[in-house]
């Protein structure tokens, strides 16, 4: 990548794009009007704890949904840097040089007022702003609060973990979705009256099990739908699934790619004692998501 006299450079790893990176955004993309200088996003491929971390990280967005949402944000420019324990142990101040200097050459460099970088992470914006020989200047922009919690992707992680799908949707500034391919699966809805697109996706970030009032997005139709994640109990199986019921379709879309987006929670998945109460319990759950998007419809 050529390096270029006028730019201004957003760094940072944008797990998730909630609002508090949407606001980081459009902070940079206004100092890049205001200075007259292209744009460029900096992020890193995988994310550092995926090689750092002895537990990983799952992830709320694959690596490619967050180019796509991105692009949707206004960022044409990104520069991927491929991360490994090499760059894990360059000290910030190589870092910023091998990185930041040597391949764009900055005006401006906007970093959220957490991010770390370098060796053990001891970079920061004091960092930054203390670079000998530099003549880009450092904004740093502060953390956004919603009821006094500060927007992170760990919080909404959390949210999602118990279900709160509302309230990852308040900090995240969108309704929470995993997308994927539509696999084949044993028919079993189909055989009790509720057929299902049993998707298959590489999202690593799931809500906590259970029935969701779902859309589902499949090309230009936002379809309604109830979506249930879980190992279905009542048929003894233990593989999760994520299994959608479209309400009036009844198409075959094997292998097409669908959207699921979540709206609201309506139970925890259970174990019944018959099929028919189970056909019972989906009735009711289909009833309480036509309620639902009655609302959400107005």
């Amino acid at each position: 990548m050529s390096a270029s006299s006028s730019k201004t450079v957003l760094i940072g790893n944008f797990d998730g794009l909630h609002l508090g990176h949407q606001k980081l955004i459009r902070f940079a993309q206004k100092i890049s009007k205001e200075s007259n200088t292209q744009l460029t996003l900096v992020t890193f491929r995988p994310h550092p704890r995926k090689v750092l971390s002895k537990d990983g990280i799952n992830l709320i967005l694959p690596y490619d949904e967050k180019l796509k949402t991105l692009k949707e944000l206004g960022i044409e420019d990104v520069d991927e840097i491929k991360f490994d324990s090499n760059i894990s142990r360059l000290s910030p101040e190589e870092f910023v040089k091998e990185f930041l200097i040597n391949r764009h050459n900055p005006k401006n460099i906007v970093i959220g007022e957490n991010f770390r970088f370098g060796f053990n992470a001891t970079g920061n914006v004091d960092t930054l702003k203390s670079f000998k020989g530099s003549s880009f200047e450092v904004f740093s922009v502060s953390i956004e609060e919603i009821s006094g919690k500060r927007i992170s992707s760990t919080l909404i992680k959390n949210f999602l973990l118990n279900g709160d799908i509302e309230k990852a949707k308040e900090f995240l500034g969108r309704n929470y979705c995993i997308s994927g391919s539509v696999i084949k699966g044993e028919q079993r809805g189909r055989e009790i009256g509720f057929p299902t697109a049993n998707l298959n996706t590489e999202f690593e970030f799931l809500p906590m099990n259970g029935v969701y009032v779902t859309y589902i997005h499949l090309g230009a139709q936002k379809l309604q739908g109830i979506t249930n994640i879980g190992y279905r109990p009542t048929f003894g199986k233990k593989d999760l699934l994520i299994e959608a019921h479209i309400f009036n379709f009844d198409k075959s879309i094997y292998n097409e790619n669908i959207i699921i987006e979540f709206v609201s929670r309506i139970r925890s998945e259970k174990k019944f004692d018959s099929v028919e109460e189970l056909i019972e319990n989906i009735k009711k759950d289909v009833e309480h998501a036509r309620s639902r998007f009655k609302i959400e419809d107005d």
